[in-house]
């Protein structure tokens, strides 16, 4: 096997998933504060990267579509979300965010963004572009 021995494959796999439980609960904490749950900030946060099939959508929340129908409805219900007809198959519809569902997401995104921050507060200025550089090159340079 090539790599890093098993034992510390191990370690930093755990250390991995801790560091992102970790910031998911601190998220979750957060998100609740603000009315909003992990999945619906999730949701919003797609909507707002173009993502607007609701099976794309199914697709990346690792949701039923039942599952993501209701939560359409109920952010439609709620005034975030609003449909349109997929003018290229009318059978369809496209899901976009309304002015309260972009404020919502802008919130969302920034407790998201505080709660990293804190994290990465903990290290130096070096160690943090050195974390950047290191998760680029493990996530295949697709934001480098």
């Amino acid at each position: 096997m090539n790599g890093p021995p098993p034992p510390l494959v191990r370690e930093l796999a755990e250390l991995g998933y801790a560091l992102m439980h970790a910031l998911f609960q601190e998220a979750k904490e957060a998100l609740g504060r603000q009315g909003l749950s992990l999945q619906r900030a999730h949701f919003l946060g797609l909507l707002a990267q173009g993502v607007d099939a609701p099976s794309r959508l199914a697709a990346l929340l690792e949701a039923s579509p039942s599952q993501v129908s209701h939560l359409v409805a109920a952010l439609e219900r709620e005034g975030l979300v609003e449909r349109q007809v997929d003018p290229l198959d009318r059978r369809r519809f496209r899901l976009s965010l309304t002015a309260k569902g972009e404020e919502i997401q802008k919130r969302a995104q920034e407790v998201w963004l505080n709660v990293f921050a804190k994290r990465l507060a903990r290290l130096s200025p070096e160690e943090v572009q050195a974390f950047r550089d290191i998760l680029v090159r493990l996530v295949g340079g697709a934001h480098g």
